[in-house]
C-alpha cells in the first residue's frame, strides 16, 4: 500500500481514492500502517509556520464553553462534576467528573467506528478488540504529543444568512452554502485547514433561562433537533476534497440532528479519513473578531488530554489573530 506526502497539495479526490484491499470504500488509510494521526498528518511544519504568521494583533479568544455547559448535557451524557478539595488548612486541589462528550470536545478516532463485513472497523484498520485492550491505539494521546496547531478557517453560516433561522431546528447547510459564505467572506481553502462552521448554537443557547436548558437537555435522543451540516453526498466530497485536517462547529452534532439521510458524516471522517471532529465550541467572540477585521483565517491551536487511549478529549482550543 503506498503511503501518501503530507505535504502534498494534490492529494486525490473522493472519487479518485485507490481501493485498499480488505478495507471499506473510500478507506484512506495512507499515511502508513502504524499511524494514528489522520488527517493531522497534514499539519506539516511548512503548513504550521505558514499559519504563524497570520498572528498579526495578538487578539486571542477561548473556543471553548464553559465546564459545565451544556447543563443538562444531551443525548443523555453525564453532567460535569468539579469538587473543589481542602487538603491543608492553606491549600485545596480540583477534583474533576466528566464525559469528553458532554461539553466542549474533540471525538477521537476511538469515538465511532463504521460497519465492515460481519463486524465493525475504527481508523486504519484497528478492531474492536484493540479498542478494549490497553495498547492505547489510536488513542488522543497520540495527538497530544504534538497538540493541534494550524490555519483555523470559519465559516460564519449563522451570520451570513441573516440568523435567518433557529439553530434548535435541523436546518441543513449544504455545501453550495458553505462554499457561497466562504467566497462573500474571502476564504479560500487550503490543504491542511481547521474547518469550522457557526450554526448560531453558542449564542442561541446563551440565551436559554436555566428552565430552558433543563427542557432541552431532558429531550430523549431522537427528539432533539440541531441545525448542522447537510449529510448530502456533494458534502462528503467538500469535506473529503479540501484535506482539512481537521473540523468543528459550535453544534452539538456537527452535522444535522437527528438524522434523514442515508449518509453519516461521523463514519466518513474518524474511521475512513481519520479526521477529528470537534463539537460544542462557543465561537461568539471568533465570530465577532473575525466580522471586525473582515478575516476569517487565524492561527489554531489546541492540546488534546494525553490520556493513552483516549477516546475524545474536552478541546482546550484558543484561536490568536
Amino acid at each position: 500500500m503506498a503511503t501518501w506526502d503530507p505535504d502534498s497539495d494534490h492529494l486525490p479526490k473522493l472519487n479518485e481514492l485507490p481501493r485498499i484491499p480488505g478495507a471499506p470504500e473510500y478507506a484512506a488509510w495512507f499515511w502508513g500502517p502504524d499511524d494514528e494521526l489522520g488527517r493531522l498528518n497534514l499539519l506539516t511544519p511548512r503548513r504550521v509556520i505558514e499559519a504563524s504568521k497570520l498572528i498579526q494583533t495578538g487578539e486571542r479568544t477561548c473556543l471553548n464553553l464553559p465546564a459545565e455547559w451544556p447543563e443538562p448535557p444531551f443525548f443523555g451524557r453525564p453532567s460535569f462534576k468539579h469538587t473543589v478539595l481542602k487538603v491543608r488548612p492553606y491549600a485545596f486541589d480540583d477534583l474533576y467528573e466528566l464525559n469528553t462528550q458532554s461539553g466542549s470536545q474533540w471525538d477521537g478516532f476511538r469515538h465511532a467506528g463504521i460497519k465492515h463485513n460481519d463486524g465493525f472497523i475504527w481508523y486504519n484498520n484497528t478492531t474492536v478488540e484493540q479498542i478494549e485492550d490497553e495498547s492505547g491505539r489510536i488513542g488522543t494521546s497520540v495527538w497530544a504529543r504534538r497538540g493541534i496547531v494550524g490555519r483555523g478557517v470559519l465559516i460564519d453560516f449563522y451570520d451570513y444568512c441573516g440568523k435567518s433561522y433557529d439553530p434548535f431546528t435541523p436546518r441543513k447547510i449544504t455545501a453550495e452554502e458553505v462554499q457561497s459564505c466562504a467566497k462573500a467572506q474571502g476564504v479560500e481553502f487550503r490543504s491542511g485547514d481547521i474547518f469550522i462552521v457557526r450554526t448560531g448554537f453558542s449564542e442561541a443557547y446563551r440565551k436559554l433561562e436555566k428552565k430552558q436548558r433543563e427542557e432541552l437537555g431532558a429531550k430523549a435522543y431522537l427528539e432533539l433537533q440541531f441545525a448542522g451540516l447537510s449529510r448530502a453526498h456533494e458534502m462528503v466530497e467538500l469535506l473529503h476534497d479540501n484535506y482539512f485536517s481537521a473540523v468543528a462547529s459550535d453544534a452539538p452534532s456537527f452535522e444535522t440532528w437527528p438524522m434523514d439521510e442515508p449518509e453519516h458524516l461521523h463514519h466518513w471522517l474518524l474511521p475512513l479519513w481519520g479526521c477529528p471532529i470537534g463539537e460544542l465550541w462557543d465561537l461568539e467572540e471568533l465570530a465577532a473578531l473575525c466580522k471586525r477585521h473582515n478575516r476569517y483565517t487565524f492561527f489554531l491551536s489546541s492540546t488534546p488530554a494525553n490520556v493513552k487511549g483516549g477516546v475524545g478529549s474536552h478541546s482546550n482550543v484558543v484561536a490568536i489573530f
